[in-house]
């Protein structure tokens, strides 16, 4: 299941993308029908043009796993662990760090392993959601439609559990205090920085709660 998940979401969309896509679609199909030493050999290849490829790394945990070496299989995730951080803002494929996850739990038979994928798969809708409400409440806002931005800043907080950048901060008080929620704005106010409240004040005058 965890491979055919993989051989889904594997479509790249950089300028080279068709040079990427034949390399992996060929190590799948070598890795499909056992043909493991052909499988080696495309990987090698897509380990040097494409040294960062999360995918590559993973399917080179596959080909371990279907040669029976669970050791090598292991040795290969905790290196993928090491060599890209999921929450960092360089690492362009999350998904494939909760596929590590998933297939080190079950190489492992290891609850927490699991669970830990559970929270990372948590941690990526979230953070999905989360950009959506903050695009709804810029649309809403430049549509001059309130109320739809006052649910798209509760749902955003709701889901950042009150971690708020200054940026987005900024705008759910806004959006607030437009709308004379008083009590919501005057709880982003004390989050606000100096500076954004000066902004603030030149924008709305004295603010008073």
């Amino acid at each position: 299941m965890i491979a055919i998940i993989i051989i889904l979401i594997m479509m790249n969309s950089s300028a080279d993308a068709q040079t990427f896509d034949d390399i992996v679609r060929s190590g799948y199909t070598a890795y499909s029908v056992g043909q493991i030493e052909e499988a080696k050999e495309i990987l090698e290849e897509l380990e040097m043009e494409y040294p960062d490829s999360h995918l590559g790394k993973l399917l080179q945990v596959f080909v371990a796993i279907k040669e029976g070496d669970n050791k090598e299989a292991e040795r290969l995730l905790v290196v993928f662990e090491e060599s890209c951080n999921m929450s960092s803002t360089s690492c362009d494929s999350p998904s494939m760090h909760i596929i590590a996850q998933l297939i080190k739990g079950r190489l492992l038979n290891s609850e927490q392993d699991f669970r830990l994928a559970d929270e990372m798969i948590t941690e990526m809708f979230n953070n999905l959601y989360k950009d959506c409400y903050e695009n709804q409440i810029d649309i809403y806002i430049r549509n001059e439609d309130p109320a739809m931005a006052c649910q798209a800043s509760d749902e955003y907080i709701r889901l950042s559990g009150g971690n708020l950048s200054q940026d987005i901060t900024l705008k759910c008080f806004i959006v607030y205090y437009s709308s004379f929620r008083n009590e919501d704005a005057r709880r982003l106010w004390g989050q606000l920085s100096s500076d954004n409240k000066g902004l603030l004040r030149k924008k709305f005058g004295r603010i008073e709660f």
